[in-house]
């Protein structure tokens, strides 16, 4: 038994070695596993930039989209073009028949003797 306890003795401090050893690589994984604060800084840093990127596109796009026509303005100007494009049918209509009346004239006069 004594020689049991002297050899123990003499051997102990080899598994303690080993367990810190094995203590040491679990941290290190444990280390490699989650985000320093550097690197979280960092990334932080970067979506805020983007944050305030989108929010001044965003901020852009609102006053663009401000400065459009409402629906009532665009009804409104359809109802315009719908008039005008039904008193441009009347010119129309008139220019023809004045072509007509012209182009009768013309025939007229060419046929008319000197």
């Amino acid at each position: 038994m004594t020689e049991f306890l002297n050899g123990l003795l003499r051997w102990w401090p080899l598994p303690f070695f080993l367990i810190q050893m094995i203590m040491a690589w679990g941290m290190w994984s444990l280390a490699q596993k989650f985000v320093s604060r550097t690197d979280c800084k960092d990334c932080k840093s970067g979506v805020e930039d983007r944050g305030e990127k989108s929010n001044n596109r965003l901020a852009a796009l609102e006053s663009n989209v401000n400065a459009l026509p409402s629906r009532d303005e665009v009804r409104e100007l359809s109802d315009k073009i719908g008039r005008l494009s039904e008193k441009l049918g009347r010119v129309d209509g008139r220019l023809i028949g004045i072509n007509r009346a012209v182009d009768l004239l013309n025939q007229h006069h060419l046929r008319m003797p000197e």
